[in-house]
């Protein structure tokens, strides 16, 4: 329904469809679609959909001169980033890149077209957008006017969210929903990622378990570990979460993801216990766990996705 108002919307300028996409993006669907794009001398694409979209979206644009639209569908928060990953899928090995060619020229939201997102879908890409605030406010090059936005995304999501799970025809509640994830993206997109979204990247690459459903198993495990490194952004997130919570920021997170209909493991989730020593291997080599505040080993990993799994 959404993507037909789209389609009359561009009326005859609309000129090719692309409709093959998948989680992780392996590398062969961009280069499809980048073809589809030079074959129907394309010059704006419109993407519609969640962070998978988005991202086929962006590796299109990324040559030839191209504009991107994006229409969000979820709350992955994508849209407002330069960042965007590809996969290899014969090594299993996911690259991520930030190229500010890839931001799109227009963003359009729009609640209406949440309001069918299913509630564990609706909760995965949410906490994908809590865990971008959360590493926007300990990031180590953040600049001092980012944390104010992370921190009033991190307000919006977590009094967003649980409405939306509870009834997700609430338009209001998915309005502020997708309010937070706009400011999670330009959060994520003004700082650098760390630990949690660089063990996450790998975990995908390896397993192909959906990016959203590892950020929400994986962020209270990553917010322990770095908690007494970073108190001062730990108290101001837990604040931010709710003024008088008896929790630490780490213990409010993980609470919150008990609530949700969503994996509570990796092992609930598909992850095979095989591949926990692969991934930490890979894991610890990352230039983005390598950017996290507080340094990590390769038995540091190891012991976090161990405690995840």
């Amino acid at each position: 329904m959404h993507a037909a108002r789209v389609r009359a919307s561009l009326g005859s300028g609309l000129v090719a469809e692309f409709t093959q996409v998948e989680q992780h993006i392996p590398q062969e669907t961009v280069e499809a679609a980048r073809v589809l794009a030079e074959q129907k001398l394309i010059e704006v694409v419109v993407a519609m959909g969640g962070g998978s979209a988005m991202g086929v979206g962006k590796g299109v644009v990324l040559v030839g001169g191209r504009s991107l639209i994006a229409v969000p569908t979820t709350y992955s928060g994508s849209e407002m980033t330069p960042v965007f990953g590809t996969t290899n899928r014969a090594e299993g090995r996911k690259s991520v890149r930030r190229d500010p060619t890839a931001l799109p020229k227009v963003v359009i939201y729009d609640p209406e077209v949440t309001l069918d997102l299913p509630p564990q879908l609706t909760a995965a890409t949410a906490i994908n957008a809590l865990a971008h605030c959360v590493e926007a406010c300990y990031a180590h090059d953040v600049n001092p006017l980012v944390l104010p936005v992370a921190l009033d995304g991190i307000r919006r999501i977590v009094r967003s969210l649980p409405l939306c799970i509870a009834n997700g025809r609430d338009v209001e509640a998915r309005e502020d929903l997708l309010v937070g994830a706009y400011l999670a993206g330009f959060s994520i997109a003004n700082a650098t990622m760390a630990l949690h979204h660089g063990v996450c990247h790998v975990l995908g690459g390896r397993t192909g378990v959906a990016h959203g459903v590892l950020n929400t198993i994986m962020l209270p495990h990553v917010m322990r570990f770095n908690a007494d490194a970073v108190p001062d952004a730990m108290t101001a997130i837990a604040n931010a979460m709710g003024p008088g919570r008896d929790q630490s920021a780490p213990e409010a997170v993980a609470a919150l993801v008990a609530s949700l209909p969503v994996p509570q493991r990796l092992r609930d989730a598909g992850v095979p216990e095989a591949v926990l020593d692969s991934v930490a291997a890979e894991a610890a080599s990352n230039s983005t766990v390598q950017a996290n505040p507080k340094p990590v080993s390769e038995a540091g990993v190891r012991e976090l996705l161990r405690a995840a799994w």
